[in-house]
């Protein structure tokens, strides 16, 4: 059938091409590749394309909708992991490792942090997250004053996360912390956890050489701290 509608159009164009007036041509037939349906209800398409503009297939812009993508989303996992055995997160371990593990304040800007947690456990571990933010990292001085934060220098989205740690694996998470606050021969400690999970928390002590570095200024009380202490 598709040869012949070739041929068809094939003697039409040629009539045309020979200055011909009356050229008659067949009309394609229901199998012919230039058969078209006008009518919505049998062509597909049309078909489709009013299904998708019904109210049904219309996407919820509101993110608190059940149709939402979000809702969808999170819908479908609980499902998938309803009947999965979820460990506790207490029977689970964790590493912390700074590296270098001995270092000069005169070379070192920023030493690395390896953070582990393992499941030791044989159930599925389920963490969630309420941000994009997986991680939290500390620096604590020896009166235990946090001196840097590693989440201040970044932004994360506002969006909700599962991590899933199957029995007898690990996550691990690296990620670098400045050295500009410390000072040489003194101890601190370096504190990681993940974030929006507390149970998961490891400390270490690191100690860093070097040459003694000028302290930072005081800070000068304004006038307002001044008056209220009594001063003129």
């Amino acid at each position: 059938m598709r040869t012949k509608a070739l041929a068809i159009l094939a003697a039409t164009l040629c009539a045309l091409a020979r200055g011909e007036e009356s050229v008659v041509p067949e009309i394609p037939v229901g199998e012919s590749p230039f058969f078209i349906l006008n009518d919505a209800e049998e062509n597909p398409g049309r078909r489709a394309r009013k299904l998708l503009d019904s109210p049904e297939f219309e996407f919820p812009r509101n993110k608190s909708s059940e149709k939402s993508a979000a809702k969808m989303f999170t819908s479908f996992f609980t499902d998938m992991f309803s009947s999965v055995k979820i460990g506790k997160p207490g029977s689970s371990g964790s590493k912390l490792v700074v590296e270098p593990s001995e270092f000069s304040v005169d070379d070192r800007r920023e030493v690395t942090v390896r953070f582990v947690v393992q499941n030791r456990t044989n159930r599925l571990l389920k963490l969630d997250f309420p941000t994009s933010q997986r991680v939290e990292i500390l620096v604590r001085n020896p009166a235990g004053e946090v001196i840097e934060r590693w989440s201040d220098d970044r932004a994360f989205q506002d969006e909700a996360g599962v991590v899933m740690i199957n029995p007898d694996e690990r996550i691990q998470y690296e990620e670098r912390i400045a050295t500009r606050e410390m000072q040489p021969g003194v101890t601190y400690t370096i504190e990681a956890s993940l974030a929006n999970n507390p149970e998961f928390t490891k400390t270490t002590t690191i100690t860093p050489s070097g040459r003694p570095r000028p302290l930072p200024p005081a800070p000068q009380a304004s006038q307002q701290d001044r008056a209220a202490d009594g001063e003129g």
